[in-house]
């Protein structure tokens, strides 16, 4: 039974892989109708922005996947009590708003970088909520994207 429950979830990862692919370059947030065109000198700042904010960020995304994973065994530890667990949530929450003031100021940084008819066409080709190609991640990812 179980080797056909494996199964299932490799035959639905490769349908789920194969669906990614199909979109190619582009199809993502950030990218294709939504992104704009950067200088080189702008894509490098950008560049060296999204680095520093890796690096700054490396132990704070450490520390709240470990605080992540002490809460997840407190809800599956039947002895675990409601004031521990709620302890714990409370420190992934501190965390996770250091983590959100962080991107916010990232995104601050960044829109110093465009040009304000750039940020003109970024807010009128969906927002300035989400990524737009130079998110903290990466690949265009910014608060709106799928997390930290």
């Amino acid at each position: 039974m179980k080797k056909f429950y494996g199964l299932v979830v490799v035959v639905f990862l490769l349908l789920f892989a194969t669906s990614v692919f199909a979109f190619g370059p582009g199809g993502g947030y950030g990218m294709g109708p939504r992104a704009i065109d950067l200088s080189k000198d702008q894509q490098d700042k950008m560049w060296q922005l999204r680095e520093k904010f890796n690096s700054d960020t490396s132990a704070l995304r450490y520390e709240m996947f470990q605080k992540r994973g002490e809460l997840r065994a407190l809800f599956a530890n039947p002895g675990a009590t409601e004031a521990s667990i709620l302890t714990k949530e409370k420190e992934v929450n501190t965390l996770r708003q250091k983590m959100h003031d962080r991107v916010v100021r990232f995104k601050l940084d960044q829109r110093k970088i465009y040009t304000p008819e750039q940020i003109k066409q970024l807010s009128q080709r969906g927002g300035y909520g989400c990524g737009y190609g130079q998110g903290p991640r990466g690949g265009g990812m910014g608060m709106g994207g799928r997390g930290f």
